[in-house]
């Protein structure tokens, strides 16, 4: 899904001219945290991060999610990641 999130930001920033800096400008979220989530540093971005990003856009949360790759996504095909994420942020039940 990272990867998926990172080339549809890119997408959309690219076709509309944008710099990393200038959209981190304006969805007021760090350069830093733009900046991680293109190179796919970032594994999980917030969805208020999401949400920022989107409105600097000039899109619903909606619309940036609905395209072919995110909807068709299934986390089962990603559940052994998941589970790493897991035990890498030391969860028990």
């Amino acid at each position: 899904m990272t990867n998926i999130v990172a080339r549809r930001i890119n997408d959309l920033r690219k076709s509309r001219g944008l710099s990393v800096n200038k959209l981190a400008t304006m969805s007021g979220v760090p350069y830093s945290t733009v900046n991680s989530i293109l190179r796919e540093k970032s594994k999980s971005p917030t969805l208020a991060t999401l949400i920022c990003i989107a409105t600097a856009l000039n899109m619903t949360i909606l619309e940036f999610l609905d395209v072919p790759e995110i909807v068709a996504f299934s986390f089962d095909d990603d559940e052994d990641s998941f589970e790493e994420d897991l035990e890498d942020e030391n969860f028990s039940p």
